[in-house]
């Protein structure tokens, strides 16, 4: 079993708390974090020793929302999105993530998503994914969506859209049962059993969750909304939807800097919500990650389309920290809170003795130097060290042009 001693760390979102200022020492073996103190001493244990000479050291982000088999795109086949690679999410810190499913047909097969699921695990990564997609009725693995969650142990919860031009259109009396038979098969597995619930913006999504959960009476964080900065009007329903009880999810990707025409950038519905009286906890970030988003010129006219990468639930993070929001409370919203909301914390989303050693290592201006998957250095100084067995083969350089929106 091989120990990795990272001393003189600054640890963020540990269980029991510490001060951002407290220096401690982290004891990696076996997958798991084994000890957090100062002053570590492992006798004449083999141990590989790092000095972070007291850089900020946090549990791994927790992306509940990436396409990783790509994604259809809607102007045509060549707008399909590629699979996604491992190294993607070293870079961006990411080191649990959930797939699922979008609009496109033929394309997109949930068996398909459950292969390249452990595809992604086998190489480090802590995978699950959402049954489900736009359509209803919701397609499954084994016949029933609810029984997938009972039997699938990825499967965290169902996938489902409502209010978009690309949704089926279900019906309250459709959802609501579809919403009880989830959270029954949760009851059932010991998973959260949630519907993970695009939103568009045609018509009010909100009044429709809150009559499912009337009609249904279940608890309000089942029934999970996401994309809920597409538009200012999402933002202020979310915050009445929220203060009922309701858990709301901002997409990263969604900016008007990154080509989206309405959207308000995450970290600023963030703060839109935590003023209206959102509780934090009741907010999470996710990126809808590895989907196609337009290039725009200087006059809002789409000249063309670019990959967006899951590096943006810590870009958003990182300028909410850089913004004045407590480095803790920022990346909880990506790392705790969703690690609470899929079932997964403590394990996820904490930095405590029996905790999963995912974690992130910033530097200088929060930039991200290290990400450990299991205990592994997964990426080492901004580079991967980690990477999916084909991605060399598939990258004649051996690396992915890392070009973002902001080119």
């Amino acid at each position: 079993m091989e120990l990795v001693l990272l001393r003189h760390a600054r640890p963020l979102l540990a269980d029991p708390p510490l001060s951002p200022g407290n220096v401690v020492d982290v004891l990696l073996a076996g997958g798991s974090i084994v000890a957090l103190g100062a002053h570590l001493d492992t006798g004449t244990l083999p141990v590989q020793e790092r000095d972070l000479e007291g850089r900020f050291v946090f549990p791994g982000l927790v992306d509940g929302h990436v396409h990783f088999l790509g994604a259809a795109g809607d102007e045509g086949f060549s707008s399909k999105t590629p699979e996604i690679f491992l190294s993607d999410f070293l870079r961006g810190g990411v080191t649990t993530a959930v797939g699922c499913l979008g609009f496109g047909r033929g394309n997109e097969s949930l068996p398909h998503l459950w292969i390249k699921t452990q595809t992604l695990a086998s190489e480090g990564l802590s995978t699950h994914m959402y049954t489900g997609n736009f359509r209803t009725p919701s397609p499954s693995l084994t016949g029933s969506p609810a029984e997938d969650i009972v039997l699938v142990p990825q499967v965290r919860g169902i996938k489902i859209s409502v209010a978009d031009s690309c949704s089926s259109h279900p019906s309250v009396e459709e959802f609501a049962r579809l919403a009880s038979e989830s959270y029954i098969a949760g009851l059932q597995s010991g998973k959260p059993g949630m519907l993970h619930v695009h939103v568009g913006h045609h018509g009010d999504p909100y009044v429709f969750l809150s009559a499912v959960q009337e009609r249904a009476g279940i608890p309000w964080d089942r029934l999970i909304p996401t994309h809920c900065n597409w538009s200012a009007d999402l933002v202020e329903g979310a915050t009445a939807y929220a203060r009922k009880g309701g858990v709301v999810d901002c997409s990263t990707i969604l900016d008007t800097a990154r080509g989206s025409k309405t959207s308000v950038k995450a970290g600023r519905a963030v703060r839109r919500m935590l003023d209206g009286g959102v509780p934090r906890s009741h907010i999470t970030l996710s990126t809808d990650g590895n989907v196609g988003m337009p290039i725009r010129n200087a006059a809002g006219e789409q000249t063309g389309l670019y990959l967006e990468r899951v590096s943006s639930l810590w870009e958003e993070l990182r300028d909410l920290i850089r913004d004045g929001m407590p480095p803790e409370e920022a990346v909880a919203l990506g790392s705790r809170h969703p690690a609470q909301r899929l079932g997964l914390f403590p394990r996820k989303g904490c930095l405590r003795v029996g905790a999963d050693a995912d974690l992130v290592v910033v530097g200088e201006n929060w930039e991200i130097e290290d990400t450990y998957l299991g205990g592994r250095l997964g990426l080492s100084q901004g580079e991967p060290v980690l990477r999916s067995l084909f991605e060399t083969d598939v990258l004649a350089d051996g690396r992915r042009e890392y070009a973002t929106w902001k080119r």
